[in-house]
């Protein structure tokens, strides 16, 4: 486990430090790319599969970056030799399970905190719409595994050893601990911003973004922030 906390390493100068920075803001960007031109490729592919199937279609389109951001993770892991992150897909811990439930039970906390401050400085948040995905599961049983592997084994991966696994190696080299939390979450939060649009979107997957970032680097255990991604999608996101 790591216990160095400095945001910059003391050892490394402005130019490790840049470039550190600038290869995981590089990443992110390339991943807001990615997934732009992943809803162009994949959404006939998920349309076609609503006619067909209409509840897991609808699943599906909920999660149409995700294999945009698999590519870019993909292309990093092929191009940066002796890289693997799978090797960080164990299993948790009891502390890694104790921020399984802590990163998105924080996270909807910190939305409940924040959202009745927003009107104050010209901003507004809404809530989630529609069903719980967890509650049309039940409604539904004959989609409960293949949602479940879309969620927990397909797409939380793809995006989270982006976000967490790609993105922190590159912050690695010059960055410390806290500094690797912070510059994740908030290039996480970053993408939303594009994806999702919006201040508030940014302000808030920043929040996710650090939560998920601080049991990753308390863990060096992916599995930590994957499964807790999809935990968050099946309780709390309606499909």
């Amino acid at each position: 486990m790591r216990t160095q906390s400095n945001v910059a390493r003391p050892d490394t100068g402005v130019r490790e430090v840049s470039l550190s920075v600038g290869s995981a803001v590089a990443l992110t960007a390339l991943g807001v790319i990615a997934a732009f031109a992943s809803v162009i490729v994949v959404d006939p592919l998920f349309g076609t599969i609503r006619t067909e199937w209409g509840l897991l279609g609808e699943l599906l389109e909920s999660y149409i970056v995700q294999p945009g951001f698999g590519l870019v993770a993909a292309c990093y892991i092929w191009w940066r030799d002796g890289y693997n992150p799978l090797d960080r897909i164990q299993t948790p811990s009891l502390e890694g399970i104790a921020w399984i439930g802590f990163i998105p039970i924080g996270y909807e906390m910190a939305v409940r905190a924040v959202t009745p401050v927003l009107p104050m400085v010209g901003l507004s948040h809404s809530t989630h719409g529609g069903t719980a995905t967890w509650r049309v599961f039940l409604d539904h049983p004959e989609i409960i595994v293949p949602g479940l592997v879309i969620m927990f084994a397909v797409m939380a991966p793809m995006e989270e050893i982006l976000y967490r696994g790609v993105v922190h190696d590159a912050l690695e080299p010059a960055i410390g601990s806290l500094g690797r939390v912070l510059i994740g979450g908030l290039l996480f939060g970053g993408m939303h911003l594009f994806l999702s649009g919006g201040v508030v979107s940014l302000l808030l997957t920043s929040i996710f973004g650090v939560l998920a970032a601080g049991g990753y680097e308390r863990t060096e255990n992916l599995t930590v922030p994957i499964i807790a991604h999809a935990g968050h999608w099946l309780m709390f996101t309606p499909i």
